[in-house]
């Protein structure tokens, strides 16, 4: 009986060392073959919904007079994108400058926001291709036949918004020797009313934009031709080239079905009133 016994303990060490060794040839091979991540697309789903970030800039986005709704070309393109995805979509409006942080820190999927693609901005967040081109121009009161360009604001006071494009602008005219005093607003349409109440000289505005605000003013206008040129684009997470792709089909096939231009059309057209 003793060489039984020694035999059936002989084969549960043996069984038992096949398992051990079964078991860590799994662990080793799922050290190799990581699990496969999550697809973005997916992660969106499962969260039920697509976050919008975006400001408050008309025609791009702005809340309705009646129903207070925000609306505009921006988040009609939006729409479409989560339309796209199957999701519906969630928009937050926030200051310009708090738009890219909110990729960064997670509170947002995407930014449309009638956002200027510049080498900074590409530094720290991904831009899907551009959905529009526009550019800088300069705004002053009605009857003003002094300011006829940029080479004309010497000793004159510009409103810009912060941490937009237009300040910017304003920045590089003043180290390239113009003498300014540049005046920041956190929205836009502050400092055109100030321009327009005589609290400042000039403004310095993006195209499209100021065309929708000229629709309902006849106390400003446009002077020169746009002294920048520049593209709209929609930002991500740096990194996150899913959902780029994806927003690159929809902005194509928009352009291909006409959508692009029905909305141009609807929002941005000078002859819309």
């Amino acid at each position: 009986m003793n060489w039984l016994k020694r035999f059936s303990v002989l084969s549960l060490l043996l069984v038992f060392l096949a398992s051990l060794a079964a078991g860590c040839g799994q662990s080793a091979a799922s050290k190799d073959k990581p699990a496969a991540k999550a697809s973005r697309i997916d992660e969106i789903k499962k969260a039920g919904k697509l976050v919008l970030a975006t400001g408050n800039y008309r025609p791009f986005e702005y809340h309705d007079e009646k129903t207070n709704k925000i609306v505009g070309y921006d988040i009609d393109v939006a729409e479409a994108v989560a339309k796209k995805i199957g999701v519906p979509l969630e928009v937050k409006e926030m200051q310009f400058t708090s738009l890219i942080p909110s990729l960064q820190n997670g509170q947002a999927d995407l930014v449309i926001a009638a956002m200027y693609i510049t080498d900074q901005r590409k530094e720290v967040v991904d831009f899907a291709d551009p959905y529009m081109d526009t550019g800088m121009v300069l705004v002053v009161r009605k009857e003003n036949s002094d300011i006829t360009g940029p080479d004309k604001l010497n000793g004159k006071t510009v409103g810009v918004k912060t941490g937009a494009t237009s300040e910017k602008v304003a920045q590089e005219l003043k180290e390239k020797g113009a003498n300014i005093t540049i005046k920041s607003y956190k929205e836009t349409v502050d400092y055109l009313l100030d321009l327009e109440n005589g609290r400042l000289d000039a403004a310095i505005n993006d195209l499209l934009n100021q065309l929708e605000y000229n629709k309902t003013s006849d106390k400003v206008k446009i002077v020169g031709t746009p002294f920048t040129k520049a593209s709209l684009g929609i930002a991500v997470k740096k990194g996150d080239k899913e959902l780029v792709d994806l927003v690159n089909s929809v902005l194509k096939d928009m352009k291909q079905n006409g959508e692009a231009d029905k909305l141009y059309k609807k929002w941005i057209s000078p002859d819309k009133k």
